[in-house]
């Protein structure tokens, strides 16, 4: 009996690993120049609106995948994981025989394969939390008052009009919990990739806990730290397994990210080895380029997404280093502090492959505070927590300054750091300061008031705004109003006479409905100005 066992899991095992997951990459995209001329038909507003906010030019990557391409695949029987635009192809799980078919398709450029043929261990690196109970209050205030961002919730910045996008494990209990009351009119969808449904109120709760710590709020009690963002909840992780398709979920949920206009991505996961040991990476791989989960968060960046990633629990482990995506070089890795600003001693060690600094930076990340899918409050030890604690308080600034590109606030982010000029492998840059780095922001490149521009009154009272601009003859200058969610919502070009230097505007029922904006101009001594203008 236990030789027929042995044999039939034999012939199991044999079986499995004849079939690998690949990247089935198309050659073109023939309807390329048809999205291109109506980028709405592949993107929403918002997502078109984040990419005039940053100059950033639809690209190839933008178009979707031709459809007839996919219909010849799957007249071969091949079974389709997920469709990738940034990729150009299908993700599927196929075996040689059905490679060589593949291959014979006119439309297909080549097969990319998972595999890595590593012989690393077994160790599962999904990020998990270490509960542990406490006092309530105390860790609350912790953990939003350690990186300064109270200074931001008291100045009314708590992520209002900003997207976040939380790919997890799973989101139960988040639509009936109290503690996500606050937040639950903000939920704007979300998907499981895992199982190919819309029920994302499901699965593991790692998700109901990490999206606890930016958007729960119970009054008095529990503060997240941006309560009045807006949110979609992918699942991307499968909890009872460790598989390299997790990965391809994470990249449609980030690809789905992109068009929907989301502003963060938060990711409290990260990936070294596998259940099937053929798709371990090597610490050699840590260069933001090898994995497919990295080469997606990097094009997440590059399309004005703020990624937010656990640098992982890895540091009291053999293999100790961060996991992928959080190599990538424009992603935000976050490790993990205590209350005393002391590292985590799980929380995982930079630098990566190629020696750049990772983690970035670093937030609680133990005993911070979280909601169980029942709705206790519960302590937790992880870098799944140092991360959306991070993302949160990124959703404060964009709020109070909606233009700023996510390159330079990363920057200015990491400079706030106390470590800034001495990083540690576990630390990064150590833990910022959101205080710092919003009234860093606040220094303009023209002062109001100053010998080049004056702007009164501010707050503007009665809907009429005054510039005196003493700097030189106004010729065809735009004056532009963005909204604190970096929305243009007025745009005015204005050309004085010689000698004239005032310039008197009646704002616009849309503008003045604004309790705060954001007016940008250039002067004629080629200054720019960029001033906060409150309406009252």
């Amino acid at each position: 009996m236990k030789k027929i066992f042995y044999l039939f899991f034999l012939l199991a095992t044999v079986f499995s690993f004849s079939q690998e997951l690949v990247l089935i990459k198309f050659k073109d995209k023939p309807s390329k120049s048809h999205y291109l001329s109506n980028p709405i038909e592949m993107l929403t507003q918002k997502a078109l609106d984040r990419r005039a906010k940053y100059s950033i030019p639809l690209s190839d990557n933008d178009v979707p995948v031709e459809t007839s391409y996919v219909t010849d695949l799957r007249s071969l029987g091949i079974s389709v994981i997920a469709v990738s635009k940034w990729f150009n192809g299908v993700f599927s799980e196929v075996t040689d025989v059905q490679k060589t078919q593949i291959l014979t398709l006119s439309c297909v450029q080549g097969i990319e394969s998972f595999v890595k043929n590593s012989s690393g261990s077994r160790m599962k690196s999904k990020i998990k939390t270490l509960p542990l109970f406490k006092n309530m209050a105390a860790s609350t205030d912790t953990q939003i008052n350690q990186i300064g961002l109270n200074y931001l919730h008291d100045n009314g910045f708590k992520g209002n009009g900003i997207t976040i996008a939380v790919l997890d494990a799973g989101f139960p209990g988040v639509n009936t919990v109290s503690a996500f009351d606050h937040m639950r009119p903000n939920i704007k969808g979300g998907y499981n990739f895992v199982d190919h449904t819309d029920s994302f109120y499901s699965r593991d709760q790692h998700g109901t806990e990490v999206l606890s710590t930016i958007g729960g709020y119970v009054s008095g009690q529990y503060n997240g730290t941006a309560p009045d963002a807006n949110f979609y909840l992918f699942i991307t992780e499968k909890k009872e397994s460790e598989i390299p398709q997790e990965e391809v979920w994470w990249i449609a949920a980030a690809e789905k990210s992109d068009s929907l206009g989301v502003d963060i991505i938060n990711s409290s996961l990260g990936y070294n080895t596998f259940d099937d040991s053929r798709y371990d990476y090597t610490l050699a791989d840590l260069d933001g380029k090898t994995s497919f989960i990295s080469r997606g968060a990097q094009t997440a960046t590059e399309k004005g997404i703020f990624v937010v990633v656990a640098a992982g629990n890895e540091g009291n482990n053999p293999w100790k280093k961060i996991t992928v995506p959080a190599d990538v070089q424009d992603v935000f890795a976050i490790g993990a502090v205590n209350s005393s600003g002391f590292p985590g001693s799980f929380s995982s060690y930079g630098p990566t492959a190629d020696g750049r600094i990772k983690p970035d930076v670093s937030a609680l990340g133990v005993s911070a505070a979280f909601f169980y899918s029942n709705g206790i409050l519960s302590y937790g030890n992880g870098t799944s927590f140092s991360s959306p604690i991070i993302a949160g308080a990124v959703a404060c600034l964009l709020q109070a300054y909606p233009t700023i590109s996510p390159s330079v606030l990363r920057q200015k982010i990491r400079e706030s750091v106390n470590l800034y000029s001495s990083p540690t492998d576990q630390m990064g840059y150590g833990i910022p300061n959101f205080a710092t780095v919003f009234q860093a922001l606040d220094v303009k490149e023209v002062q109001p008031n100053s010998n080049d521009l004056s702007i009164y009154p501010n707050p503007v009272r009665d809907g009429i705004l005054h510039l005196k601009i003493n700097s030189g003859k106004v010729e065809n200058t735009e004056i532009n109003f963005f909204s604190y969610t970096g929305q243009l919502i007025y745009s005015e070009k204005i050309t004085l006479s010689s000698g004239e230097n005032h310039i008197t505007i009646t704002l616009p029922p849309n503008v003045k409905k604004e309790s705060h904006f954001i007016l940008k101009m250039k002067l004629p001594n080629g200054k720019i100005v960029s001033q906060k203008i409150m309406v009252l």
